[in-house]
């Protein structure tokens, strides 16, 4: 039994309410005026068998007594878990801050001083007047250095060390956040920036995780990253995306540059959906993040033979990173069936030779906006670098081209676009179009097979595990689904338990609901609190930017839910192994059902008060609980209708923030 279950199964439901608001019995039930709304006639219905209360009234609320205190007290779960502690008589284990939190936290908190050490110095300092000079030279005005928060490291081995040191930032925390290096021979430590323009790298939400130094000579390098350190990864950092992602939502497009200065100067000339990959390559981690907010790509990169070898590098890393989805595709014949497509839309400009985007930017805006308006299609650009690469006239120039080039055809959406491709790579390799054809339909075959298995997700952490439940799984009308018959567990604990094994289910379960003209499934939807927290933490975290990933989503969750997460994980790993659409299925078919048993539950409820006030022939009340059962049973029809014509649907990956409605 969790704390809360023990806590709820000490304090009797009716005598805690009681203290707000005077309880009438009602058959099994208890009946009163709704303390959150004005009314004449009680809607409020307490069940103290369940543990559990509603209004049918104007507000429509309803939980447990946690829900019932927080909304009447103001307080988060957090305080109404003392709170009622502290009333049950139920001990709370102390809360234990993570480690490994505080010591990011000091990290980030070490970096902004830092960075604010650092633009002291380039504003300040008479040393830094070669950096001042090299700012000006490149146009880049006062505000947007300010905005970037520019700023210059000393030539000196110990300038920053000893300032955060005074600052009481000691020599570990320092070294770990990359901003000193060690030396062994003289055990001692060393400032890592010296004499270098500082552009600190800040992260979505714009903390600073690390610093990158440009020289202002000939010295090499001529770029110096901070080393990967617990914030800072170099393989998923995106220069400027704090300051770019709202415009890139907007836009629906993203523009990917190579370095920090790119960035800098397409910003300041209002070109805000810039942003730089870290390194000479697109990777995984990089486009994941980017997808949230746009599905458009445009890869702006040098135009010289390295540029371009980085270009493919990162068309590669991008066809992997944004994988195919499995879309229903009608037939002439009448008949759908699933094709792979490429989940984004990714395009090349080529710059011009010797140019970088810095350079056009500040000296011709207008070029620039051309250059991304009229990128090339990424097979296009693939088509004419890979045959600039190879001999064409050799057999294996051949093999090696249409290898390359076959999956990129069979992931175009468009037919008239595939075919004008077949075509094309049939001229190019002077290859039969059928048989390119027939290897683009096999290679497309093959990507929609793999686009419709589900993901796995990685379990949390659990150093003890919960016992198996006692509860017997929830019945109703119509018959159970096999699937649901197998888990053996509660129709909430199912929910949450799928939700949580593939998240991408929320966003399918949203666009289902919508089309079948039901509501998404909400939090007010499940009665237990603890679960209704870990739902709006599911929906908060997919909503944002983070990659899903386990570890990270218990991080945001009160040390309080984590039992609860463990024994819903635990669940999630011991459910039968099913495909995708009987997931799907049976995932929606236990939404409906969940509701179905609120309302066979609501409809006694309110026919109890019915019957009460046909007693004292109270007509109003009479008449306002009789709409309100007719209203039940019409929303069961409703869902019984759905739940009859429920057919099984094709099963895909979807962006999380395409729009849909998740509550």
């Amino acid at each position: 039994m969790s704390v809360t279950d023990e806590i709820k199964a000490r304090i009797d439901i009716v005598d805690f309410i009681s203290r707000y608001v005077t309880l009438q019995r009602s058959g099994r039930t208890y009946k009163a005026r709704c303390p959150f709304h004005e009314e004449r006639t009680p809607s409020f219905v307490v069940w103290p068998d369940r543990g559990t209360w509603h209004c049918f009234g104007a507000c429509g609320e309803g939980g447990d007594v946690f829900s019932f205190l927080m909304k009447k007290e103001n307080l988060d779960f957090r305080d109404a878990l003392r709170i009622l502690a502290q009333e049950a008589g139920v001990e709370l284990e102390p809360e234990r801050r993570d480690d490994g939190q505080q010591e990011r936290e000091k990290l980030y908190e070490v970096n902004a001083v830092a960075a604010l050490y650092f633009r002291n110095q380039l504003h300040r300092h008479p040393d830094a007047a070669p950096a001042r000079r090299y700012l000006q030279g490149r146009g880049i005005h006062a505000d947007v250095a300010e905005q970037f928060q520019l700023g210059f490291a000393l030539d000196g081995w110990d300038n920053l060390r000893n300032h955060l040191l005074a600052q009481g930032y000691d020599e570990a925390l320092q070294h770990k956040a990359g901003l000193l290096k060690f030396n062994e021979a003289r055990n001692s430590y060393y400032d890592a920036f010296r004499n270098r323009l500082i552009i600190p790298i800040t992260d979505r939400h714009g903390r600073v995780i690390g610093f990158g130094g440009r020289v202002l000579d000939d010295s090499v390098p001529k770029y110096l990253n901070t080393t990967d350190t617990p914030i800072f990864h170099k393989s998923s950092v995106i220069y400027g995306f704090d300051k770019a992602y709202r415009a890139i939502r907007q836009e629906d497009r993203a523009v990917i540059v190579e370095g920090y200065m790119d960035v800098i100067a397409a910003h300041q000339f209002g070109f805000a959906n810039v942003v730089a990959c870290m390194g000479t390559a697109v990777t995984e981690e990089q486009l994941q993040q980017l997808r949230r907010f746009t599905s458009n790509f445009v890869l702006a990169l040098d135009a010289d033979t390295a540029g371009q070898q980085a270009t493919l590098r990162a068309l590669n890393q991008a066809r992997q990173a944004l994988q195919t989805v499995a879309k229903p595709v009608v037939t002439p014949g009448g008949r759908v069936r699933l094709e792979a497509r490429l989940g984004a839309n990714l395009r090349i400009a080529t710059l011009p030779t010797g140019r970088d985007p810095d350079d056009i930017v500040r000296q011709d805006p207008d070029l620039w906006r051309d250059l991304i308006n009229s990128a090339q299609p990424l097979v296009d650009y693939y088509i004419e670098m890979s045959a600039s690469q190879r001999d064409l006239e050799s057999a294996q120039g051949k093999a090696e081209t249409v290898a390359e080039i076959v999956p990129l055809i069979a992931e175009l959406h468009d037919e008239i676009e595939r075919q004008h491709y077949i075509q094309r790579l049939s001229r190019l390799v002077q290859i039969d179009e059928q048989i390119i054809a027939h290897r683009v339909a096999s290679t497309s075959q093959a990507l929609s097979q793999t686009a419709r298995r589900p993901n796995k997700v990685r379990q949390p952490v659990v150093r003890s595990q919960p016992e198996p439940p006692k509860e017997p799984p929830s019945v109703s009308q119509p018959p159970m689904d096999p699937m649901l018959q197998e888990s053996g567990i509660p129709l909430e604990r199912y929910l949450l338990a799928v939700l949580l094994e593939d998240p991408n289910l929320l966003v399918w379960l949203a666009e289902k609901a919508t089309e079948l003209e039901l509501r998404p499934l909400r939090s007010h939807d499940l009665q237990d609190m603890e679960h209704r927290e870990i739902f709006v933490g599911l929906q908060r975290f997919i909503a944002g930017d983070e990659l899903w990933d386990m570890e990270s989503f218990q991080e945001t969750l009160g040390p309080h839910l984590h039992s609860r997460l463990a024994d819903l994980m635990i669940r999630a790993a011991n459910l039968p192994e099913r495909e995708p659409n009987d997931t799907q299925e049976a995932l929606l078919k236990a939404m409906i059902r969940l509701r179905r048993e609120r309302l066979r539950e609501d409809l006694a409820a309110m026919q109890f008060l019915l019957q009460d006030a046909q007693r004292v022939n109270d007509r109003e009340a009479i008449l306002e609980y009789s709409g309100a059962i007719n209203a039940i049973r019409r929303e069961r029809q409703h869902l019984d209708r759905v739940l009859a014509r429920i057919q099984r649907v094709p099963y895909g990956m979807h962006r999380l923030d395409q729009g849909v409605q998740i509550a």
